[in-house]
C-alpha cells in the first residue's frame, strides 16, 4: 500500500468542498466569472497551504535561503524546477486545464494569488468578487502541484495513492504521446512539457 503523501489528507479536505461547489456552479470556462463566500474561504485555505508548502520545500531545497514570502520561492523553485510556470493541470471531469503558476515571475505573483489570494485576505468583504471560480480552481490545482513537487522532492518519488485516496478532480496534464489506460500514479507533473 503507498504511503499517503505529508499534505495530501489536507488538499482531499479542500478538494472536497470544491467538488460540492460543483452541485450550484457548473466547473465551465463560461463560469470563471461568477463569484462567491465559499470560494473565498477555499482560495483563502489552499493558498495558505500552497504557502506552507512552498516554505518547507524551499528549506528542503536550500536550507540556507530564509524563503518567508511567495516571491522568495520564485528562485528557488525555479533553479529546480525551470518549467513550474507552464506546467498544467487538468479537470478531465470539465474538460478544464489550467497553469496555475503561468504568470509568476521574479516580481509578480500568480493572477489568482495577488488578484484574489491578497485582496481576500487583507478586505475580504470589499474584494469578494476577486473570489472567482477561475481563482479558486487555480487556487486548489497550484495545492495539488505544490504537494506533488514536495513528496517528489523529499521523498524521491512521485504521489501515487490507492483508488479511494486520489484526487476528484485534478490530475496532471498528461503527454500528447498518451493513448490512454488506466493512470493510476500521478507521475511526472512535468512530463507534458517533455520532448517527445
Amino acid at each position: 500500500m503507498p504511503t499517503i503523501p505529508k499534505h495530501w489528507n489536507y488538499f482531499l479536505a479542500v478538494e472536497a468542498e470544491l467538488v460540492a461547489c460543483a452541485r450550484y456552479v457548473e466547473f465551465s470556462q463560461a463560469n470563471f466569472a461568477c463569484y462567491s463566500n465559499e470560494f473565498a474561504k477555499l482560495i483563502l485555505l489552499a493558498a495558505s497551504e500552497v504557502d506552507s508548502i512552498f516554505q518547507e520545500l524551499c528549506t528542503h531545497l536550500d536550507p540556507s535561503a530564509r524563503a518567508e514570502k511567495i516571491t522568495a520561492y520564485y528562485s528557488i523553485l525555479l533553479t529546480k524546477y525551470p518549467l513550474l510556470t507552464q506546467c498544467q493541470v487538468t479537470i478531465a471531469r470539465y474538460e478544464l486545464t489550467l497553469e496555475p503558476w503561468r504568470d509568476w515571475t521574479t516580481d509578480e505573483r500568480p493572477n489568482w494569488w495577488s488578484k484574489s489570494y491578497n485582496k481576500l485576505k487583507h478586505e475580504r468583504y470589499a474584494n469578494l468578487s476577486s473570489a472567482s471560480l477561475e481563482a479558486v480552481l487555480n487556487a486548489v490545482g497550484a495545492q495539488f502541484l505544490a504537494l506533488q513537487l514536495y513528496h517528489h522532492a523529499v521523498n524521491n518519488e512521485y504521489v501515487s495513492v490507492d483508488l479511494p485516496m486520489r484526487s476528484a478532480l485534478f490530475g496532471p496534464k498528461l503527454p500528447d504521446t498518451y493513448k490512454g489506460g488506466a493512470f493510476w500514479s500521478y507521475g511526472d507533473p512535468f512530463a507534458h512539457l517533455k520532448p517527445a
